[in-house]
């Protein structure tokens, strides 16, 4: 299923509370390793072999643990708390000491610290809903990048919001944790309502449901990377997610690379990572 997360734009700091609790639950399918691996590819076409790492829009802090297995010294953000105590909980019981802050990326300001890579995963980015909001999230980005360094984050592509993607329900229908999402965009102002309805089995035997409205914002290749270029970096590319290939015109999630003083100029290449297999 598509990952949801919790980099959150205006209008929606009420989401993920509800669900905070149930947010391993639902991302339990999600490949996080090969993800990971995915990024250590990035990592290395670029020429780059960071050691310090920001996961921005952490959420419970799934791929920054998987990134703090693999010996990087990692600093999770994210704007929602109750995702953040998950976060610190899953760390505490991995036995890795990872540092997570409370903080809107668009104000990120953590005093005199710089990373070699900072990432932002599963279209965090897409819940910035204000233009101005995500070029200064990339701002902010740059401040805290080391030279050479490199932002890695992937979007949702209008596509995807036009051929609903979001639209779904939990399997099995009957299972303990069940949920519904129906999805609604909106071409002009370019913003995807999801509709959420939960449904979670209690010891008792009773159901606890609840409802949580997300949305989310298209933003073309050309918007994004005028906004990296305005915000200091100095080479950009952007791939078919999982690949290495140039986007296409049905690509539903593309990944960005944006880097500060990299020497690798990579070429697009027709080769898939082999976390394509496991999607």
């Amino acid at each position: 299923m598509p990952a949801i997360c919790s980099q959150l734009g205006v209008s929606q700091t009420n989401a993920f509370t509800h669900v905070a609790p149930f947010y391993d639950s639902l991302m339990t399918g999600v490949p996080y390793d090969y993800w990971t691996d995915y990024l250590e590819q990035l990592f290395s076409r670029h020429g780059i072999s960071p050691r310090s790492v920001l996961d921005i829009g952490c959420g419970t802090g799934a791929v920054t643990l998987e990134l703090a297995k693999r010996g990087y010294i990692c600093h999770g953000v994210d704007i929602s708390e109750s995702m953040l105590t998950l976060a610190r909980n899953n760390a505490a019981k991995a036995a890795l000491a990872i540092e997570y802050t409370q903080q809107d990326a668009s104000d990120l300001t953590l005093t005199g610290r710089r990373f070699e890579a900072i990432v932002s995963l599963f279209d965090s980015l897409n819940n910035i809903l204000d233009p101005l909001r995500l070029a200064e999230a990339f701002q902010r980005a740059h401040h805290h990048l080391s030279s050479p360094g490199v932002l890695i984050f992937d979007v949702n592509t209008e596509y995807a919001f036009e051929t609903g993607m979001f639209n779904q329900r939990s399997t099995p229908a009957d299972g303990p944790l069940q949920y519904v999402w129906r999805s609604e965009y909106d071409a002009v102002h370019r913003l995807c309502t999801v509709n959420m309805t939960f449904r979670i089995d209690q010891p008792d035997g009773s159901q606890l449901g609840f409802e949580e409205k997300h949305l989310q914002r298209a933003y073309s290749k050309d918007e994004i990377f005028a906004m990296l270029e305005k915000a200091g970096f100095d080479s950009l590319w952007c791939y078919d997610a999982y690949t290495f290939k140039a986007t296409r015109k049905r690509s539903d999630r593309i990944f960005f690379v944006a880097g500060r003083g990299l020497t690798a100029r990579p070429v697009y290449v027709d080769s898939a990572t082999r976390l394509r297999r496991h999607t």
